[in-house]
C-alpha cells in the first residue's frame, strides 16, 4: 500500500513574539548563509519567505527566548569575571526586550493543509518521495530525531521541497509544515510564502503572563 502525508489544519488562533514592526515578518534567508547551517531558522526556504507561529504562547515565548539560556562555556568565563554594575549575566534578558517585542496572535486563513512532520507516514512518504534531498544530507531514513536534530541544512531542504510542490494547475500544495519545538513539547507551525494569514491581536509583552514565566522558569532564566 502506498504511503501517504499525513496532513493538518492549524489551529486559530496562532501565538507569536516578535519585533515592535513590522507585524507578521515573514523571515527571509540571506542567500549568503544558504549552506550554513547555524544561520537562519529551521524551515527556512531560499528565495521564498517562512513565518513561524505556535499553538500557544508559551510556545511562541520559547522559540524567541531560547537564545538567551545560559551556555556552559559562558558560565564558566562569566564566573572568573568580577562583577559589575550593570553587566548582563549569562541567562539574564536585557530590560530592553521586554519594550521591543510584541505578543501577537493571527488567523491562517487559506485552506491547504500543512504537513505534519512529526508523523511516522510522512517520515515513510518523504524517504520514498524525495530520497534524493535525505541522500544528498547522507541519510537513509528519516525519523523524528532527524526532523527535530541540528542539521538545518536538510530541515530546510525538506521545507523547499514540499513548497515546491503544486498541483496540475501550477498552484501550491501545502500552507507549511507542523513540527514540534526543539526546545520542548511546543507544538509550532512553518507557514509557506503566500498563505494567506491575518492579524488577530498586538499587544506589549507582559512580565506576569503565566506563559512566558513557564517559559522563564523552565529555561532557567530571568528579566529583569
Amino acid at each position: 500500500m502506498p504511503v501517504e502525508l499525513a496532513l493538518v489544519f492549524a489551529p486559530s488562533p496562532l501565538w507569536r513574539v516578535e519585533r515592535t514592526d513590522p507585524a507578521l515578518r515573514f523571515s527571509l534567508l540571506n542567500p549568503v548563509d544558504v549552506m550554513n547551517d547555524r544561520a537562519g531558522n529551521r524551515f527556512d526556504i531560499p528565495g521564498a519567505g517562512v513565518l513561524y507561529g505556535a499553538t500557544k504562547a508559551d510556545g511562541g515565548f520559547a522559540e524567541t527566548l531560547a537564545g538567551f539560556r545560559p551556555r556552559a562555556s559562558m558560565v564558566g568565563a562569566f564566573n572568573k569575571l568580577t562583577p559589575e554594575p550593570g553587566r548582563v549575566l549569562p541567562g539574564q534578558v536585557p530590560a530592553a526586550w521586554l519594550t521591543t517585542r510584541r505578543l501577537r496572535t493571527f488567523d491562517v486563513t487559506g485552506s491547504l493543509p500543512f504537513v505534519d512532520l512529526e508523523s511516522p507516514a510522512t517520515h515513510a512518504y518523504l524517504t520514498e518521495q524525495a530520497a534524493p534531498v535525505l541522500l544528498h544530507q547522507g541519510l537513509e531514513n528519516l525519523d523524528v530525531a532527524a526532523v527535530r536534530g541540528p542539521n538545518r541544512l536538510l530541515t530546510r531542504a525538506i521545507a523547499s521541497w514540499l513548497y515546491s510542490r503544486t498541483d496540475e494547475h501550477g498552484r501550491p500544495l501545502y500552507a507549511g509544515i507542523r513540527y514540534v519545538s526543539r526546545l520542548g513539547d511546543f507544538e509550532c507551525w512553518a507557514i509557506f510564502d503566500g498563505t494567506p494569514i491575518e492579524l488577530r491581536s498586538s499587544a506589549p509583552v507582559d512580565p506576569t503572563d503565566p506563559a512566558l514565566k513557564n517559559v522563564i522558569n523552565l529555561f532557567g532564566i530571568a528579566i529583569p
